[in-house]
Order: C-alpha cells, then sequence, then structure tokens
C-alpha cells in the first residue's frame, strides 16, 4: 500500500512538473509564450506584402494585457504578439470535465474568441482606423519566414512566424502626448486637425454599430500621419442592432474635458 501511494505521488509529481514547462509563468518574455495553439483555426489577413517589413530586426517596445510589442528597426511598424498564457489556462487541469478548474477553460474559449473576432473585425472592418496591416491567428505553412527580436533583458530569440499569432500594425504617436507636443509649438492648425479627425473617428464607430471598444483615451488612440486612430483593438465588436451616438457623446465628453483643462486653446471657438 506504501508503495502504491509513493508511486500515484510520483506518478502526480511527473505531471505537475510537465504542465508547469508546458504553460509558461512570470512576466519575461519567452519564445513559448507566444507560440500559437494546434487548435486555432488559421486565420490570415493581409493590406499589403509583408516581408519587407519583416525583414527587419524587431526590439522590445512595450507589452499590454494581451499582448508583447516589438519596433522594427526604422520606427515605422510595430509587431505585437497575443501572449497564450492569456489565451489559454495555465494548467492541462483545467480541460478535465467535472473539475472545479474547467469553468476557466470555458472562459478562456470565450475570450479567445472575442479576441480573434475582434482582430479580424478591425482588420476587414476599419483597417484605416487602427493602422493594421496583417493578422495572423493560427498556425500556417506559407509565410516561411523568421524574425528577430530583442526582448527587454536585451536577449535575442529567432521566431518562426507560422507559429505564432502576432498583428502587424502602423506605428502610431500617442493621442495625448501628441496633441501637447503640437500645443507647445504653437501649431495650433495642425491640432485642429487631428482633434476634427479624432472626433470622426469615434462617430464612424457609432454609425457602424461598434461596441465597448475600450475608450480609454489616454492608452489605447493614437495619431497616425495627422490622422487619429484607434491601435488597441482587442475588445473591439459590432452590433449593428446597438448603432447609438451615446457612447461617442461620452467619449466626447471625456476628450474636451481634457482638452479644456489642459490645452484650452485647442477648443473649438464658440
Amino acid at each position: 500500500m506504501f508503495k502504491k501511494s509513493i508511486f500515484i505521488i510520483f506518478l502526480l509529481g511527473a505531471f505537475l512538473a510537465v504542465d508547469y514547462a508546458n504553460h509558461p509563468r512570470g512576466m519575461r518574455f519567452k519564445p513559448a509564450k507566444i507560440t500559437a495553439a494546434d487548435d486555432i483555426q488559421p486565420i490570415s489577413l493581409s493590406g499589403l506584402e509583408i516581408n519587407r517589413i519583416l525583414d527587419q530586426k524587431f526590439t522590445y517596445f512595450d507589452k499590454g494585457s494581451q499582448t508583447y510589442v516589438f519596433i522594427s528597426e526604422d520606427s515605422q511598424y510595430v509587431l505585437k504578439f497575443l501572449k497564450q498564457t492569456k489565451l489559454y489556462p495555465k494548467t492541462w487541469l483545467a480541460y478535465l470535465p467535472f473539475t472545479p478548474l474547467h469553468e476557466q477553460h470555458l472562459q478562456y474559449k470565450e475570450k479567445r474568441q472575442r479576441t480573434f473576432d475582434a482582430l479580424t473585425l478591425a482588420m476587414t472592418e476599419f483597417r484605416e482606423d487602427t493602422g493594421l496591416l496583417y493578422v495572423h491567428l493560427g498556425k500556417t505553412h506559407h509565410l516561411h519566414k523568421q524574425v528577430e527580436l530583442t526582448d527587454r533583458k536585451k536577449k535575442k530569440h529567432i521566431i518562426t512566424l507560422d507559429s505564432a499569432c502576432f498583428v502587424i500594425q502602423k506605428k502610431a504617436h500617442l493621442l495625448y502626448p501628441y496633441l501637447s507636443e503640437l500645443a507647445e509649438k504653437k501649431d495650433l492648425e495642425k491640432a485642429q486637425k487631428v482633434i476634427a479627425s479624432f472626433y470622426a473617428l469615434v462617430d464612424r464607430f457609432a454609425e457602424k454599430g461598434v461596441v465597448a471598444h475600450d475608450p480609454i483615451l489616454h492608452k489605447n488612440f493614437g495619431v497616425l500621419e495627422d490622422r487619429a486612430i484607434q491601435f488597441d483593438v482587442g475588445r473591439m465588436k459590432m452590433d449593428p442592432q446597438s448603432m447609438t451616438t451615446d457612447g461617442a457623446i461620452d467619449i466626447r465628453k471625456s476628450f474636451d474635458a481634457w482638452i479644456a483643462k489642459n490645452h484650452p486653446e485647442l477648443l473649438p471657438s464658440p
């Protein structure tokens, strides 16, 4: 009986060790954290020939709640890798039915689908309004492309892109700092142009029935070629039945309040 118990404990320990190794934890970037799972239906949406962009090396730039962000050598593009640790449970035990952790698996599955739907929507319907150039979800076999990444600790990694979930996006300036810079330069004409484009962007989203498009203005909106865009699209969704200006009005109020507090000279003349 004692030997049997020891054997069971050994098997459980071995299982947990393998489980831990296959479900990376911690904050540091690792290639394993961006390798797509085998159960994802591949989606590849492109707006241009991407090889020229991916011939560059990319360096760690930032990270969000769902992505690691790397910037190209020419500083014109960002390569965002989806954190697989945010899309899948951190243990195989969650896949076992009738266990307390199984609900976690179902929640991750729903969140994963929402994220993929948001990226697909942004790429197909709002490419110009998001700066997206390429969306790659799931493992494929057609890219035949590797890219060199330098992580936050200056360590280099070679990533096989066919095996990763990632997007390529034009690099934008953050909305508020960009407006502050224009105000300091007294370039009111360009600032007014950016402000008008922001209002137009919000109105377009409202007219299309975009809901829950994460109106955190200081983090998720930017300026690309003097035109406002939303570059964080991980929660975007569209519901034609929800076409309303209420959300647009709330966002406008928040935006106007920031301008009034920080740069009142940019407010439209009465």
